[in-house]
């Protein structure tokens, strides 16, 4: 069994959002993030694993290039492996990040993937 420390190891930068990883196995990597306001991720996938967050605090976007939704404390959205897909906050916020697959590295994407006639 493993305890993880959220709180504690929580952290902000006016730069860019604070990715603090609290457990890493070959199968899944758990993290809490840090956001301040305004600050946006770039449009991304991760081809080999799901990403979920859950929001503990304040609110942000999050876009799936289909859909943007508005989400804030005791929301959780999942994005399935290799969705395209962009977070941003609005207030600052606090995340905690599931990423479940064991390839979990960032696909970057120039733009939102064109999308066919019947949504596909």
């Amino acid at each position: 069994m493993e305890i993880l420390d959220l709180k504690g190891s929580l952290k902000f930068s006016k730069e860019r959002h604070v990715y603090n990883t609290l457990a890493d196995t070959p199968f899944c990597s758990i993290s809490i993030v840090g956001w301040e306001p305004g600050q946006t991720s770039p449009i991304h996938s991760h081809p080999g694993a799901d990403e979920i967050y859950h929001v503990l605090e304040g609110e942000g976007l999050f876009n799936d290039g289909r859909t943007e939704v508005r989400l804030g404390p005791g929301d959780t959205v999942i994005f399935p492996a290799g969705e395209v897909h962009r977070v941003q906050s609005l207030t600052r916020m606090v995340l905690y990040r599931v990423q479940a697959g064991t390839d979990r590295h960032p696909e970057p994407a120039d733009a939102w993937p064109a999308r066919g006639i019947l949504g596909g």
